[in-house]
């Protein structure tokens, strides 16, 4: 499960480049440290390695959402609500769990144009449990829900009291009513079970930011 293609490759390569101040893509993968086809197969097959692009803009603080944004800030209308979704990358996830209030006000935030809910979080992925769904080190950007409103089968981020964050796919086939088991694509990990009061927070994944 990639970005919707609203997000053309191109265009956001271009507006990075322009960020940057820099005109050539050779120019943009010795920043990035990636080999210059990489750039031109990117293009091709419009896909990205969001995460790349995410760790360039921090580290030059340019502002992601004037680079994913699905227009640019001249082409947008009164009407058109702008969501802030927080980047939870992995060395601030246990305060995260935690449950630190003021975290969150200390984080980048970007606006995804895929993501419709007031509150969103984007999570980068420490584990291999959903591979190859998810490999590790990409972000899954995730809307707020609760354990009745999730499809069967589902991916979700959970942020669970004794277990902190994990990310599973949700199946609710337990005899026990507030039992349901967290089943992993990687053969490797076994599945195991979560009681609905073990669960802080429970977010359903809406698209994957995978890193190539």
């Amino acid at each position: 499960m990639q970005a919707k293609k609203s997000l053309n490759a191109n265009l956001i390569l271009k507006r990075l480049k322009k960020a940057l101040q820099i005109n050539t893509d050779i120019e943009l993968s010795k920043l990035l440290d990636i080999k210059p086809n990489t750039i031109s197969t990117w293009k091709k097959r419009d896909t990205l390695d969001y995460s790349a692009i995410i760790s360039i803009c921090n580290l030059y603080e340019i502002d992601l959402n004037k680079i994913l944004s699905e227009k640019t800030y001249s082409e947008k209308t009164d009407n058109i609500t702008l969501n802030n979704t927080p980047l939870i990358k992995r060395e601030i996830q246990f305060e995260y769990c935690l449950g630190n209030e003021d975290l969150l006000n200390s984080l980048p935030q970007y606006h995804f144009p895929f993501i419709q809910s007031k509150i969103s979080r984007a999570f980068e992925i420490v584990s291999n449990n959903m591979k190859p769904t998810i490999n590790a080190n990409s972000f899954v950007v995730c809307e707020i829900t609760d354990i009745k409103s999730i499809e069967e089968n589902a991916i979700v981020v959970i942020i669970s009291k004794t277990k902190g964050l994990i990310i599973n796919r949700v199946i609710n086939d337990s005899p026990l009513e507030n039992n349901f088991t967290l089943s992993n694509d990687n053969a490797f990990f076994r599945n195991t079970t979560i009681d609905s009061e073990d669960i802080k927070e429970i977010w359903t994944v809406k698209n994957i930011l995978i890193r190539i």
